[in-house]
Formats: C-alpha cells, sequence, structure tokens
C-alpha cells in the first residue's frame, strides 16, 4: 500500500515536472542548441494541448488580425458578429467559441479550405437569422501611436484597420438552430 502511495505521487510529480518544463521551452526563443535539442520532445505534447507558443505568448508585441463574420439575412440586413467579443453566458458557448478562437487564425491563413466549414457552422448557429450568407473577413490593424491613444482613439476603430474578405459563404436551405440534447445513459443488456 505505501508502495502504490509513493508511486502515484512520483507519477504526478513528474507530470508537473513535464508540464512545467514545457512551458518554459515553448516560448523560448529557438535559438539557442538546448531549446534546437529539446523542442522534438515536447512538441507532441505541446501540440496536442495547444501549448506551443512564441515568446510573445507573455505581452503580445506589434499589429494584429482579428477574425469577425457578416451574417447576411433573408431580408438583406447585414449584422457583424466577432466571437473574441462575444459574451459567453452558457458553457456550451464558450466550448464553442474556445475551439472557433483557435481556429480563426487557421481559416485567416487558409479561407480556401476551411471557410466552408466555418461557413456552414455559422449558418447553423445563426439559423434563428435565417441566413442567406456567411462572409468571413480578416480585420488587420494599422499604425497606431500613443498620440492617438490620448485623441481617445481605439486601435479598432474603422480608421486604423484594413478590413479584407476572406470567403463569402452561400447558406442553403433551412437550417435548424444547434440544439443540445440531453446526457442518458446507455443502457446494457443484462
Amino acid at each position: 500500500m505505501l508502495w502504490r502511495t509513493r508511486l502515484t505521487w512520483l507519477a504526478m510529480s513528474v507530470v508537473v515536472a513535464w508540464h512545467g518544463l514545457a512551458m518554459v521551452v515553448a516560448p523560448a526563443p529557438n535559438n539557442s542548441e538546448l531549446v534546437q535539442s529539446l523542442r522534438p520532445l515536447f512538441e507532441p505534447y505541446l501540440l496536442l494541448f495547444r501549448l506551443d507558443t512564441a515568446w510573445n505568448f507573455f505581452a503580445p508585441v506589434g499589429k494584429h488580425a482579428q477574425f469577425r463574420y457578416v451574417i447576411e439575412d433573408a431580408a438583406g440586413n447585414r449584422l457583424v458578429f466577432t466571437p473574441t467579443e462575444e459574451p459567453s453566458a452558457a458553457i456550451a458557448q464558450y466550448v464553442w467559441w474556445r475551439e472557433f478562437k483557435y481556429l480563426d487564425d487557421g481559416i485567416m491563413e487558409t479561407a480556401e479550405t476551411r471557410g466552408n466549414i466555418a461557413g456552414a457552422l455559422l449558418c447553423q448557429k445563426h439559423a434563428a437569422l435565417s441566413p442567406r450568407a456567411v462572409t468571413l473577413l480578416e480585420v488587420q490593424e494599422k499604425d497606431f501611436w500613443p498620440e492617438d491613444e490620448l485623441l481617445g482613439k481605439r486601435p479598432l476603430d474603422p480608421e486604423y484597420i484594413t478590413v479584407n474578405t476572406l470567403k463569402r459563404f452561400e447558406c442553403g436551405g433551412v437550417l435548424a438552430p444547434l440544439q443540445r440534447s440531453p446526457i442518458r445513459p446507455v443502457r446494457r443488456p443484462p
């Protein structure tokens, strides 16, 4: 019994040490031999848990891009949504936003291959609006200076951004809104 307790503590300590070292290696600049030799060892772990970050993970520097999308409804109204700014009132919404947030960089980089999947999901998510089309957008920051901040401006104000259309997706047919089904226990035959 004592050996099980010790083995459990040892296993937990190894996991904590592994994760701690992985979190140090991930953002480290790749210009040292030590980091270059450790990175292949930790790469699968970092990719699996989406922990592979650059050095600016701690304080992002430079201009950024933001993912937005426009829903065009049956009446021709255009509604703009920004997934990173949507309130997540329910856990299900948060999980969907979190997964989509990890995809948005990929969508912006490869809109031709991932845009249809994102468009279909967004058509289904906003089915209550009777969407006719979804347009995926990339909002790229322009130069923004401290003087602009002092004047009450924000980095994502229209005069400081460039909007690029990534892909337009036509919503086809009537879509049912996303619904969560209750979890029911599986009954096994006796």
